[in-house]
């Protein structure tokens, strides 16, 4: 994984930089971090990739599920410091939708409106989702004041559509998944693995 120019903004996000670490790197020029054989530098290259590595990941394997017609939520639990920045990710792809992210016992908000990301940073997830369904004036069941709600007979068959499209039994390789998508990473995302079935649901990647 070749070095990025603006490895700093990653390695600052590992969960063991420091003010002396970003000191020293501050310094350094993406070519210079890409061959150099000092021993703090091969680190500071290490720390960056590994960021990069799970942010790359977790922008492939978390899982949004709607809450209402206006918010997406997910389970997320990252190593480092990747919260706001794969929040922002999901934002940016999804304006006008607010994004959540969480665990038990932190959450990141995301709205991106009009080119600009409104951001927030709470506690656990189901406490952010209790307060966002009262703002939202939503039921338990995710449907609006007003009764309406999304159908689900139809985003089940356009599910069906999408997997179906997607499904390969001849690329199926375990072995490289998971050397590129280890354990660790498969829980940050809470990811279920739908083995030797083609015909999955939504329900499979959803929590119980």
């Amino acid at each position: 994984m070749k070095i990025p120019d603006n490895f700093h903004y990653y390695l600052s996000m590992h969960e063991e930089c420091n003010e002396r670490i970003l000191a020293r790197a501050k310094n350094l020029r993406a070519e210079e971090v890409e061959v150099s054989q000092d021993h703090e530098v091969v680190r500071i290259k290490k720390m960056a990739n590994a960021v990069i590595g799970e942010a790359h990941r977790m922008k492939a394997f978390v899982r949004l599920s709607s809450f209402g017609s206006c918010a997406l939520y997910g389970f997320f639990k990252p190593r480092h410091k990747i919260g706001e920045h794969i929040c922002d990710h999901f934002a940016s792809r999804n304006a006008g939708i607010m994004i959540v992210l969480g665990n038990g016992r932190e959450s990141w908000i995301a709205l991106s409106r009009e080119g600009k990301i409104w951001r927030d940073h709470g506690d656990g997830m189901a406490a952010t989702l209790e307060r966002l369904k009262k703002a939202l004036h939503c039921s338990q069941d995710g449907s609006n004041d007003d009764g309406t709600c999304e159908d689900r007979s139809n985003l089940e068959g356009l599910w069906q559509i999408y997997y179906d499209s997607q499904y390969c039994p001849e690329r199926k390789n375990q072995t490289a998944f998971k050397r590129h998508m280890p354990r660790r990473d498969q829980e940050a995302a809470r990811l279920r693995l739908i083995q030797n079935k083609k015909n999955a649901t939504l329900d499979d990647f959803l929590d119980d």
